[in-house]
């Protein structure tokens, strides 16, 4: 069994907010605080309008959940807060989802999501209600400072490492790690589960959600399509969403696409190609509308450039040697990593190649356990 929170002492009225959606996480984190003698406060993020639009029922964003964590909170005798997120959430996650397909990029909102707004927007929100901390239920480790040899607090990964959360928490502020609470860093899943039902929760047999939390059933296209940003005209379709050419490294035309937009670096499916091997998308050059297609060894690359960097412990000025992940469920591989701090870009050179590293996506740095920090990936190649 996962051991007690240690970190963020701070005397005998210790107030905590937790995110809270309506899950099993979540709901055990905000239970385990209360237990160890925490002032709990819930928070739920409310990220549409329930009236206006309908997310899908898998989400984690509806108002079900809104429910059920208000009866978790009901029965700790703690106060719920439904927190009005939805302009900060279009802005900062749609529309930055959005615009890296029509980009050619191929873009993670849980960091958008995780730096923006609840890490940023709904701790603002937990301190003017009073608490300290802002607790959540993602699976990482917090490393109090005084377990830290620059005496500062970091990020690890989980205990339950099939589990851990880290990848997504890469652009989160350094600046207020101290005011993060992670209870759920040194469980694994089925000991939540049992948590949860020790607890007496209603929420402990709830499945997760995997989707993407404001793609409906309709899915990533349809969205993509009917995605009209605040201001902009009706009858303007961006040039992306049109059929264009599909070709080969060489530039000769193999057939025609659906739009730039819909298509990811790696992607095998729904191509439309009868070429008498697997072919894959390879490049997107969202200028031309041109989807270039290959076979598996196209999609191998050695070297990352990355823009947006954001470092959890003392910037680097020099050349690191640390492991790295290109995707939430890749294993680590070990890399050299070059800083230009001033730029916040780094290159990365990998010990081994990796597959479909795709513009849009995530470089996040380990040093062992503990997450150094990361970038978006610009660009990938060989050499």
């Amino acid at each position: 069994m996962g051991a007690a929170y240690k970190g963020n002492q701070a005397g005998d009225d210790r107030v905590v907010a937790v995110a809270m959606s309506g899950g099993v996480d979540s709901s055990v984190a905000a239970c385990l605080l209360k237990e160890q003698g925490f002032r709990v406060i819930g928070l739920t993020m409310r990220l549409f309008c329930y009236e206006r639009d309908d997310p899908s029922a898998k989400s984690c964003c509806n108002l079900k959940a809104i429910a059920d964590a208000r009866e978790v909170c009901a029965g700790l005798g703690a106060p719920h807060y439904v927190i009005d997120c939805e302009g900060i959430f279009q802005k900062e996650v749609i529309e930055r989802f959005v615009e890296s397909y029509l980009s050619g990029r191929t873009p993670n909102p849980c960091v958008d999501c995780n730096s923006r707004v609840k890490f940023s927007f709904l701790l603002r929100k937990a301190q003017s209600l009073g608490a300290q901390f802002l607790a959540t239920g993602h699976y990482v480790r917090l490393i109090p400072p005084g377990d830290s040899p620059e005496g500062s607090p970091k990020l690890a990964r989980a205990l339950d490492k099939g589990k851990d959360q880290s990848y997504f928490l890469w652009g989160i502020s350094r600046e207020h790690l101290s005011r993060f609470i992670f209870p759920l860093g040194e469980y694994r899943k089925k000991e939540v589960r049992h948590l949860a039902e020790k607890f007496g929760l209603l929420v402990s047999g709830k499945r997760e959600s995997q989707e993407v939390c404001f793609v409906d059933s309709g899915g990533l296209e349809e969205f993509i399509r009917g995605y009209k940003k605040s201001g902009s005209p009706e009858d303007s379709p961006h040039p992306n969403l049109e059929p264009g050419p599909l070709v080969d490294k060489g530039g000769r035309r193999l057939g025609m696409h659906r739009g730039s937009a819909f298509y990811t670096i790696g992607q095998r499916r729904g191509l439309g190609l009868a070429l008498g091997k697997p072919a894959y998308v390879t490049a997107i050059d969202p200028v031309t509308n041109t989807v270039v297609v290959g076979n598996d060894g196209d999609l191998m690359a050695d070297r990352i450039e990355a823009s947006n960097v954001n470092y959890l412990v003392s910037p680097p000025e020099e050349p690191f040697r640390a492991e790295i992940k290109v995707r939430y469920k890749n294993k680590p591989v070990g890399a050299w990593v070059f800083p230009e701090p001033e730029e916040q870009r780094i290159t990365v050179k990998m010990d081994k190649p990796q597959r479909a590293v795709t513009p849009g996506q995530s470089v996040v740095f380990y040093a062992h356990d503990i997450l150094l920090g990361g970038g978006k990936i610009e660009s990938a190649g060989s050499g």
